[in-house]
């Protein structure tokens, strides 16, 4: 099977942060600003993270895989582990 191709136009749209999240700029910003509130021009000037809904449809756009957290252990492990930590200190 071929490599998947990076879609260009989404690769330019869109950065990558460290932490795996999508980062997008805002759209509306290059003309007609006049009409615009200062609220609405400050809050364009920035980067804005992409929400979690969109970023597994963008990440197969860009080749970035979107892995779901990894799960965390539940109380009863959490118990379990410590208990056998404490009768591995008395064994000593």
């Amino acid at each position: 099977m071929p490599k998947m191709k990076t879609h260009k136009g989404a690769a330019k749209r869109f950065k990558v942060t460290k932490k795996g999240k999508i980062k997008h700029y805002n759209a509306g910003h290059s003309h007609l600003m006049s009409t615009k509130s200062a609220k609405r021009k400050r809050k364009k000037r920035h980067a804005t993270v992409l929400s979690s809904s969109m970023s597994g449809n963008i990440g197969l756009l860009i080749g970035v895989r979107t892995k779901p957290p990894a799960p965390t252990p539940s109380q009863a492990q959490i118990r379990a582990a410590e208990e056998a930590a404490k009768k591995a200190e008395q064994g000593k």
